[in-house]
């Protein structure tokens, strides 16, 4: 197998390059987000890269750029499923035979199913918590005023008592 460029960044240091068969490769990301666009399913996507989820969440953590294409292919996979759905429910009050089966790209679904998904995906558009948003972690300078305050009101709170 050809050594594929990987690129790793890490905490306010530039872009470093790797050389590497494992890992999230460029075109396994390319094939991952393609994955997800096509069916919204994370595992299923993981599963056609040959890598684990808990690996796919940890580079989004870490990759904003990834953590926002991420989010693009999702919605993109999103209005797909929605259409889907529109089609199929067009189809069945005109008695229409639904799509070509050599251009469906994802697999067998539900109606139940996707309209879940669905609901997810509003939920998640109008900012509610469909899912784990990312989470940034708070600066130096955050956390000094923050245990500043606390420890302010706890001797605010001691002096009170004596």
């Amino acid at each position: 197998m050809a050594r594929e460029q990987v690129l790793t960044t890490g905490t306010n240091r530039p872009v470093q390059q790797q050389r590497t068969d494992k890992g999230w490769t460029p075109s396994r990301r390319e094939r991952f987000l393609d994955h997800v666009a096509a069916t919204c399913n994370v595992r299923a996507a993981t599963e056609a890269v040959g890598l684990s989820q808990s690996s796919v969440y940890a580079l989004r953590r870490r990759d904003p750029a990834f953590a926002a294409q991420w989010r693009m292919a999702l919605l993109a996979g999103y209005d797909r499923l929605e259409e889907m759905l529109v089609s199929k429910a067009i189809a069945a009050l005109e008695g229409v035979a639904v799509g070509d089966p050599d251009t469906v790209v994802c697999g067998a679904i539900s109606i139940e199913q996707a309209i879940k998904l669905l609901d997810r995906h509003r939920s998640i558009v109008k900012g509610g918590s469909g899912h784990r948003e990312q989470r940034s972690r708070a600066t130096q300078a955050e956390t000094d005023a923050m245990l500043i305050a606390r420890i302010k009101a706890m001797r605010g709170k001691q002096e009170r008592r004596v």
